[in-house]
């Protein structure tokens, strides 16, 4: 039975997701609130990135990004608020592009989850299934299981996280992660191994956290990116669009 809770605030969501991947990179906050991310095991971009909290916060954040990341050999990138236009323009007048959207959406409508395949979903008890399937998911290949793994046996010992895993008979076929804050539910690695796409694998997986925050009174909040395609996807499961983030380059 799912519940109908208010949309959280902003910063509460930015929140939730700079502590969740700050168990994935080094996180460092600014005075003026922004942070850091890096991580020298990824070298994505997603890993290693500013994020400014507030527009008047754009331009603190890109020099810092240009200090602390672009000197590491990477490309300065810094994610900002799409409301903030001004800030906006004058990064891209400085050499800046926009390389995606990042949107920010909240569970509010039920998640039906059909009994068409033979999917069930359990939280993990060890670390090994669930980087497989998110590893095979999101890269198609193992080969940061020694870089991921020591990360999933840190959260699956910490109460604020939860690691989901489905299985399709025997087989893993999907992950998903679930991260605690005040108020909030934070749901992030949501993958279906490549074979099992189609199945309703990611519904099963979101209709169980949705449970899950429910349960615990939280708002359930996601991101997605545009260049993802999963927009659609997830409005027909009942999410509903907080805000949206320019994720912004610029080549070292």
């Amino acid at each position: 039975m799912w519940t109908s809770l208010g949309a959280p605030s902003r910063r509460d969501a930015e929140i939730n997701e700079a502590r969740w991947w700050s168990r994935w990179a080094r996180l460092s906050w600014a005075e003026d609130g922004s942070y850091l991310l890096t991580s020298d095991e990824f070298a994505e971009p997603f890993f290693n990135r500013v994020g400014a909290m507030s527009c008047e916060g754009v331009a603190g954040a890109a020099s810092w990004a240009e200090g602390k990341i672009v000197t590491r050999g990477l490309p300065s990138t810094v994610l900002i608020f799409e409301s903030c236009v001004r800030g906006a323009r004058s990064l891209l007048a400085s050499g800046y592009r926009i390389a995606d959207i990042m949107a920010v959406l909240v569970s509010k409508g039920e998640i039906s989850a059909s009994l068409e395949a033979d999917i069930t979903i359990r939280p993990s008890t060890t670390a090994e299934s669930w980087v497989s399937a998110y590893l095979r998911a999101f890269y198609q290949s193992e080969e940061l299981k020694g870089a991921v793994s020591p990360i999933a046996n840190r959260l699956l010992g910490a109460k604020v996280a939860t690691l989901l895993e489905a299985r399709v008979k025997n087989s893993v076929a999907g992950s998903l992660a679930i991260f605690r804050t005040e108020g909030i539910a934070g749901v992030y690695c949501v993958g279906t191994v490549p074979e099992f796409r189609g199945m309703g694998v990611a519904t099963h997986l979101l209709a169980r956290a949705r449970e899950i925050s429910d349960a615990e009174g939280r708002q359930m909040v996601l991101q997605t990116l545009a260049s993802d395609g999963a927009g659609p996807f997830y409005s027909r499961r009942g999410f509903e669009h907080l805000y949206s983030k320019l994720i912004m380059e610029k080549e070292s």
